[in-house]
C-alpha cells in the first residue's frame, strides 16, 4: 500500500494520544549525531519512496526516549515521533494530558510559520473588508472546492473588523484553471469571485488577459499548501479546511494581538 503522511497525520486529528502528566515542556534538546543519523537511515528508509525527507531530528526532554522528526512532505513541514533506533514511528499528535495543549500543532504552527508582510504578494489577491479591516488574514481557495464554498459562504462573509486576501489557487483541472482565469481577468474580481462562490454564478469572460495563474499556483506550492481552503493569520501561523467560525475568529484575534 503506498503511504501517504496527509491521510494518516491531519494536522487537527488526534491520530495518536500519548497522555503525558508534564508540567513544562522545556527547550528541544539536540540529539547526538549517531542518534540523527541512525534515526535519519530509518525514516528514509521506511518513508523516502513517499517524497518524506528528513529535514532534523531532536530529543524531547520530557518524554524519555522518544524524538521529533521534522520531515518535508510535498513543501510542508510536518512531524512524526519515533524511538532512538528509528524502528517504530508514532504518526499523530502529542498533548499534554493535564492542560490538553496540542504541543503538535504549537510546533507545527512555528515551524510552517510565514512572514505575512513579506511572503504574501498582495497584488496578486482579491481583497474583501469587512467593519474596519483591521484584523487580517489570507485565504488559499480553489473555485471548484466545496469546502471553500461552504467556509465562505458560512464563515469568511461574517467576519468583523477583518480584511481578507484571497487567493485563487487553482489545483482541482483544468475547470478550476477556466474560472480562474475568468476570475483574474474580470473588472471587478473579488465580486465575481462572491458571485461564483456564494450564489453559483458561474464566471463570465474569456480569461485570455495573461492572467497570472502560474503565479498563483506557485505562490501555493511554494507555502505548501496542499490543500483548500487555508488561511494564513498575521503571526504567520496557518490552518487547513473549513474551521468553524469561533475557532477562525479566535485565531484571527489571537494573531491580531501579537502581531
Amino acid at each position: 500500500m503506498k503511504f501517504n503522511l496527509s491521510t494518516f497525520m491531519p494536522k487537527r486529528a488526534a491520530a495518536a494520544l500519548l497522555s503525558l502528566a508534564v508540567l513544562s515542556f522545556g527547550a528541544y534538546a539536540a540529539a547526538s549525531k549517531t542518534e540523527v543519523e541512525r534515526i535519519t537511515a530509518a525514516v528514509n528508509e521506511s518513508l523516502g519512496a513517499s517524497g518524506v525527507k528528513v529535514m532534523s531530528v531532536t530529543d524531547i526532554p520530557f518524554v524519555s526516549g522518544l524524538f521529533e522528526v521534522v520531515v518535508n512532505h510535498n513543501g510542508t513541514k510536518k512531524i512524526i515521533y519515533t524511538n532512538a533506533s528509528g524502528s517504530h514511528l508514532i504518526l499523530g499528535e502529542l498533548l499534554e494530558s493535564k492542560s490538553m495543549v496540542n504541543i503538535t500543532e504549537a510546533r507545527l504552527d512555528k515551524l510552517n510559520a510565514i512572514n505575512f508582510e513579506k511572503d504574501l504578494p498582495l497584488g496578486l489577491a482579491l481583497k474583501s473588508v469587512y467593519g474596519t479591516g483591521s484584523r487580517k488574514i489570507a485565504v488559499f481557495e480553489d473555485p471548484n472546492c466545496g469546502y471553500c464554498k461552504r467556509f465562505r459562504k458560512e464563515t469568511l462573509v461574517k467576519l468583523q473588523d477583518t480584511t481578507v486576501y484571497t487567493y485563487v489557487y487553482p489545483v482541482l483541472g483544468k475547470d478550476s484553471v477556466d474560472k480562474a482565469q475568468k476570475v483574474m481577468c474580470a473588472t471587478d474580481k473579488a465580486k465575481m469571485w462572491d458571485d461564483w462562490m456564494l450564489k453559483d454564478q458561474s464566471p463570465t469572460g474569456t480569461g485570455n488577459c495573461n492572467p497570472p495563474i502560474d503565479a498563483l499556483v506557485n505562490l501555493g506550492r511554494s507555502m505548501g499548501v496542499a490543500g483548500t481552503p487555508t488561511v494564513f493569520f498575521q503571526d504567520g501561523t496557518r490552518v487547513s479546511g473549513a474551521v468553524a467560525a469561533s475557532d477562525l475568529n479566535r485565531r484571527i484575534a489571537a494573531a491580531a494581538r501579537s502581531n
